[in-house]
């Protein structure tokens, strides 16, 4: 075998693994310097030989998690016009109508079966593990088929069925469904009952450029040039908690030792609160008082940046903390009880798809901002393929590189944090009188 025709098998088998897209494959064949006879030949192999929108069970049948059983293409195309919808709970998303429009195509184009995404959006997600609860306390289905909220209500939600005796989610990784899971950092992998849609995500503050240039750290949200010009996220949800995490760290606190986490709200309560114009729960409201010049900073997630650029607000920037950042990830997991398994499965490992996280903006009839808000970073090596032309030059300006994750994003102890945050909210909010 020559070398070329040896470099050829190893990068149809990376390929094949990974479960690259023929766009992919294209792309990282030019980079490996592959000639186009050579890039061509592995498109032509089996593994490649389907569309890349094609069923995973398109070969034949595949052992589907939850349903518990081997089923074949029009045994999955059955079960899909059975099910006949999906309810997932997420955020919201200036997308959501688009994404909601593209799974649905999707389902069309892939099994030839109509379908209703039903898509709650909310900024408070603790609203859905409320519903849960009580929802499996009575014995009835899950009102959710997945939920896609951040890292630390799955951990909430394992502690709550580890503690009752009942669990709130099921085990489906692997699944054959969900191919794209094996795309995915393992970092951003809770086999067998979640997995991450993000990479980078983390909260933060975001603030005018124009006029404040003191911003370099938490504990900066003191300066008395912010008096009256700083919307807080209100104290409630990990939003918040990011917050409290990133002050504590800011003053060289230990958000785990008790004493010291009193401090860190201390100064919140103290220092912060009295240059507080307002505390919001809702994004649109925070957005437009940022470019309405109302505030000049506010703490939000790092996305807001990113989607004033390129929606063409320019002159706000996301502080990047000097103590650091603690990553906070969406996870993906399927409720215990699902009343729609299969389509619960085919959303996950579409959202998890090029088409999900570099959506092709014409055809999903968004702007550049809107897409920002969708895409959280590369979560492993074959999705840097799938980055856009139109941001291909200047995506790692905007984006950390999977070295980058390693390094500079901050792990939660998030058992830890579910037990002590909401003690923490409290003091929070009585100390602001709220």
């Amino acid at each position: 075998m020559t070398s070329e025709n040896k470099l050829i098998q190893e990068f149809a088998s990376h390929a094949n693994k990974r479960r690259y897209t023929r766009r992919q494959v294209i792309r990282a064949g030019a980079a490996l310097g592959l000639s186009a006879a050579a890039v061509n030949s592995v498109l032509a192999m089996p593994a490649f030989a389907q569309d890349s929108a094609a069923s995973p069970a398109a070969g034949g049948p595949v052992m589907v998690p939850i349903v518990g059983k081997e089923m074949t293409f029009d045994e999955i195309k059955a079960a899909i016009a059975d099910e006949g919808e999906v309810n997932v709970g997420n955020w919201t998303y200036s997308a959501n109508d688009a994404l909601i429009k593209r799974f649905q195509d999707y389902i069309k184009d892939v099994y030839g079966e109509n379908i209703k995404l039903n898509y709650s959006g909310s900024q408070t997600p603790s609203t859905y593990i409320t519903d849960l609860t009580i929802a499996v306390g009575a014995g009835d289905k899950a009102p959710y088929d997945v939920l896609a909220i951040e890292e630390n209500y799955w951990a909430e939600a394992v502690a709550q069925g580890d503690a009752n005796g009942t669990p709130l989610m099921e085990d489906f990784l692997p699944s054959p469904l969900v191919p794209n899971a094996d795309r995915v950092l393992e970092t951003l992998i809770h086999a067998p009952t979640s997995v991450g849609f993000q990479a980078s995500a983390t909260p933060g503050v975001t603030y005018n450029t124009a006029n404040v240039d003191y911003l370099k750290d938490w504990k900066d949200l003191a300066d008395e040039r912010l008096k009256g010009k700083l919307l807080m996220w209100l104290p409630g949800d990990i939003t918040g908690g990011g917050v409290l995490l990133g002050v504590a760290a800011s003053l060289g606190l230990d958000y785990k030792d008790p004493a010291q986490m009193d401090e860190a709200i201390a100064f919140l309560v103290d220092k912060v609160h009295p240059n507080t114009l307002k505390y919001t729960n809702q994004q649109p409201e925070l957005e437009e008082l940022l470019k309405s010049g109302v505030v000049d900073a506010a703490t939000f997630w790092n996305g807001v940046a990113r989607k004033f650029y390129f929606d063409g607000t320019e002159g706000f920037a996301f502080m990047i903390a000097e103590s650091g950042q603690y990553a906070v990830n969406g996870f993906m997991w399927i409720p215990v009880g699902p009343k729609h398994p299969v389509l619960a499965q085919l959303f996950i490992d579409w959202r998890l798809s090029d088409d999900a996280q570099f959506p092709d903006l014409e055809a999903w009839g968004i702007s550049e901002g809107w897409w920002s808000e969708l895409q959280e970073g590369v979560m492993g090596p074959s999705y840097e393929a799938a980055i856009p032309d139109w941001i291909a030059d200047v995506y790692f300006d905007y984006y950390p590189t999977i070295d980058q994750l390693s390094t500079l994003y901050q792990n939660v102890d998030w058992a830890y944090y579910n037990e002590h945050s909401k003690d923490w909210y409290d003091k929070w909010l009585q100390g602001i009188g709220l």
